[in-house]
């Protein structure tokens, strides 16, 4: 059974996280170098707007990195992970994700996944901070980037993986009891299962001198080939009690 998932974020804080730890470290050249009063201001994320132009296009271009990422774990539904996105949506301050994961995931582990991806979109946008006032600063938050994505992957499976079940049938019916053929004729034995389980029906000649027989996708097709009487059998691989017995006749009279 799939999972749906649902992560908040709140932008206002993602955005002050970053702005204070730009903030700390200017504090910290200037108290290492008095004279580095104008490095620390070119460091130092503030509410002008060019700034806050620049955090809003980092946490968007961030959030979508991430959603990449993400997009590892989603559940196929029986097609492919094309068929699952995630919805975003956005809710005052609040970026609110939606996932549908496998059955692996452990629902516990939510809340971590929440707030590692806000760790995560936080150390992106530093990393981008970075780049343009301080490579070294930048390659620094490179690592603690790619340190939070395996923490994120570490969210999932972890459970063990279960065995598939299916539903095999318990019952199956077949229109005929008797077809009478002749020789070169064709008649197709249609049947029907259980609602919901799977086709697993299979066929068994008495005797192959007398008819020949091929699957098609509405059952099974008898050819007539000598004159005589034999039987066919339809069963469940899975099991051999369920049957139903079709007997047919080739006669020069069909």
């Amino acid at each position: 059974m799939d999972n749906i998932i649902k992560l908040t974020l709140i932008k206002p804080l993602i955005i002050e996280s970053v702005k204070n730890e730009t903030f700390q470290k200017g504090k910290f050249d200037k108290a290492i170098d008095q004279k580095a009063v104008t490095a620390a201001f070119v460091e130092q994320a503030g509410n002008e707007d060019y700034h806050e132009r620049i955090l809003n296009r980092s946490l968007y271009t961030s959030l979508e990195e991430l959603k990449t990422h993400l997009s590892d774990y989603l559940s196929s539904n029986g097609g492919t992970t094309a068929d699952n996105n995630i919805d975003t949506i956005e809710q005052g301050d609040k970026i609110i994700l939606t996932l549908v994961v496998g059955d692996r995931f452990n629902k516990g582990y939510t809340d971590s996944l929440a707030r590692l991806s806000a760790k995560y979109i936080e150390e992106s946008m530093l990393m981008d901070w970075w780049r343009i006032v301080n490579e070294k600063q930048s390659a620094l938050y490179s690592q603690f980037v790619e340190r939070d994505l395996a923490a994120i992957k570490r969210c999932f499976n972890k459970t063990a993986p279960t065995a598939p079940s299916y539903q095999y049938p318990t019952s199956l019916n077949v229109e005929w009891s008797a077809i009478d053929l002749g020789i070169g004729e064709e008649h197709t034995v249609t049947y029907e299962i259980s609602d919901g389980s799977i086709d697993d029906i299979e066929v068994r000649v008495e005797d192959m001198r007398l008819v020949g027989i091929g699957r098609t996708d509405e059952g099974f097709t008898i050819i007539g080939k000598q004159l005589g009487h034999t039987y066919i059998q339809l069963y469940s691989k899975h099991n051999e009690q369920l049957t139903q017995t079709v007997h047919v006749y080739v006669t020069d009279q069909a």
